[in-house]
């Protein structure tokens, strides 16, 4: 707990660090989408899909609140594993009726609302970027090929690392 009051600025510093990391990461996937030599994709710059991550992100921000809301006005009496495992509107709240195996928590706090929104967030951009060319299902189907490509991948990694600590 010492340690913990004398460090308690580290996470206030490595956020934004982390948060930029992810936005990069995302834009990074989302780039991808120039190799389908789609006349539109010459004219986006990486830059681009920075901002376009970033503005997503802003979902998580409102997933984030609507936690600290459920928490502090809706569910006041909650264990320390319930603020750790719960997630707004996703697949971990129905642990009772799923298997809830460890490693299984973070791929079903990851099939939620807000990650939906995110994606959806993701496909307009893309649609707009293209000068609403092509169908909203046709830019979903990028998001889900791209991104969601390396979101398979990063769950399997975590899920991995997870499995490898458990035991």
């Amino acid at each position: 707990m010492e340690s913990q009051k004398k460090w308690w600025w580290v996470s206030y510093a490595v956020t934004p660090v982390i948060i930029g990391i992810k936005v990069l990461l995302v834009a990074f996937c989302l780039n991808f989408i120039k190799l389908f030599d789609f006349e539109w994709s010459e004219k986006i710059k990486f830059s681009d899909f920075v901002f376009l991550a970033l503005i997503a992100e802003f979902v998580f921000v409102i997933a984030g609140a609507y936690k600290f809301v459920n928490f502090y006005w809706l569910e006041p009496d909650y264990t320390l594993e319930d603020l750790q495992t719960y997630y707004p509107m996703s697949l971990i709240n129905f642990r009772e009726y799923i298997s809830t195996e460890k490693w299984l928590a973070y791929p079903l706090q990851l099939v939620n609302l807000f990650e939906l929104f995110y994606w959806g967030i993701l496909a307009w951009g893309l649609w707009e970027f293209s000068g609403q060319k092509m169908k909203p299902a046709k830019s979903l189907g990028l998001v889900a090929l791209t991104y969601g490509t390396g979101l398979l991948f990063w769950v399997g990694i975590v899920s991995f690392l997870i499995l490898n600590a458990q035991y």
